[in-house]
């Protein structure tokens, strides 16, 4: 009998610690209800970095602008909503290494960042979900600067449409 729990244990355990995959889910808007205009503010949930909430605000912002989007902060057609954390994490990296014509395959533990993010974009008259984005995505040299900012949300706001 415990022979098979632990055959069904493994799998599960395996499913568990596998990292999710980074998901974007683009709704389109309502025909009726055209978004014009933005604004962005950050959730300040446990583990978020105030600390690039400056960058990463104006790498949404030069990303909506580019698709044609207006920024205003005072009444918005829709509301970015995001919580953005930078962990410590201990990695593992394995690299070959030739020994007298062998090739062996040496581990060695690393110092890595883990990045996480949840995005949202919200329809401001109905608090439709328009847009969402989840990712976890492990940090090997993590560059911090604006340029590899809006090249990520860039990315990220990639399958969002142009404004009308």
């Amino acid at each position: 009998m415990h022979r098979y729990l632990l055959a069904l244990l493994l799998p599960l355990l395996s499913a568990c610690i596998s990292a999710p995959e980074p998901s974007a889910h683009v709704l389109q808007p309502a025909p009726d209800n055209p978004q014009q205009t933005f604004n962005v503010s950050a959730i300040r949930t446990s583990g978020h970095r105030m600390d690039l909430e400056q960058r990463f605000n104006l790498a949404v912002e030069n990303a909506l602008l580019a698709k044609g989007y207006r920024l205003n902060a005072a009444q918005p057609d829709m509301q970015v909503i995001y919580a953005l954390g930078l962990a410590h994490e201990q990695g593992i990296e394995l690299a070959p290494v030739a020994v007298g014509g062998t090739v062996y395959t040496q581990t060695r533990a690393t110092d890595d960042e883990r990045a996480r993010l949840a995005l949202r974009i919200l329809d401001s008259q109905t608090q439709a979900v328009l847009f969402q984005a989840q990712i976890s995505r492990q940090l090997h040299n993590p560059d911090m600067s604006q340029e590899n900012f809006n090249r990520g949300v860039a990315e990220i706001l990639q399958g969002f449409p142009d404004a009308r």
